[in-house]
């Protein structure tokens, strides 16, 4: 009994009758190949599956984080230019209103202006367009804007308006004197947008911080708004 083998006949209608005589052993490994091979696959199937949600979570995650940065950017941009805009005032000038405010002998302190910095500094962006390489360039009175705008809506055109707004050391604005047809636009994928305008009466460049950007869309909202100070642009 211990040398007994199997007997697998194999038959055909057109052919003999073909025998292979099998070892026990050799069937028991056939069939423990045939379950391994099925657990193989499973843990494979397992392991496909988990990697990935593992990697869509990763995927979520990083969104998040990028999300999170493009935000903190903006708040550091904001600061910043806040900070520019505090920085640029006379030191001397603000110990004589600081002085004056003080001075008992001043019976009625003239009204100031409140200034909303939200409104001077605040980014808006629906991710409609995008605005790339803007440059200044200051001859005399004389204000050259250039800048790339880019359509971020694949699938449609993009019609609209750009306008510019003078932003001065004091936290005043003054809109800017453009000529409509420049900043006109309607783009598929980009165009590079080139205009020249002077500056306001009675405004030189030493009372300028910035140039503030808007661009609207064909129905007249906002959809992208940011304001560049001049030291930045100016090339």
């Amino acid at each position: 009994m211990i040398d007994s083998k199997y007997s697998v006949l194999f038959m055909r209608d057109d052919r003999d009758v073909t025998r292979y005589r099998v070892s026990p052993f050799w069937l028991r490994m056939f069939i423990f190949s045939q379950i391994f091979l099925f657990l193989f696959a499973v843990g494979g199937i397992y392991m496909g599956v988990r990697g990935l949600t593992i990697n869509a979570d990763l995927h979520t995650e990083k969104k998040a984080l990028e999300q999170r940065l493009v935000d903190a950017e903006v708040r550091l941009e904001r600061l910043g230019n806040m900070e520019k805009i505090l920085q640029s005032y006379d030191p001397t000038e603000l110990q004589s209103l600081l002085s004056a405010a003080s001075s008992p002998e001043v019976e009625e302190p003239e009204p100031q202006v409140e200034i909303d910095l939200n409104e001077i500094f605040i980014r808006t962006d629906t991710q409609q367009v995008g605005v790339e390489n803007l440059q200044a360039k200051l001859s005399k009175r004389k204000l050259s804007i250039s800048f790339e705008l880019n359509n971020l809506q694949a699938s449609k055109s993009m019609a609209g308006q750009t306008d510019f707004v003078f932003v001065k050391k004091d936290g005043t604005s003054v809109a800017a004197m453009t000529n409509k047809s420049d900043l006109g636009f309607q783009i598929q994928r980009f165009k590079r947008i080139q205009t020249t305008f002077l500056l306001p009466d009675g405004v030189d460049k030493d009372d300028l911080f910035g140039l503030r950007l808007e661009i609207k869309g064909k129905g007249g909202d906002v959809i992208f708004a940011e304001t560049y100070p001049l030291y930045h642009i100016l090339a």
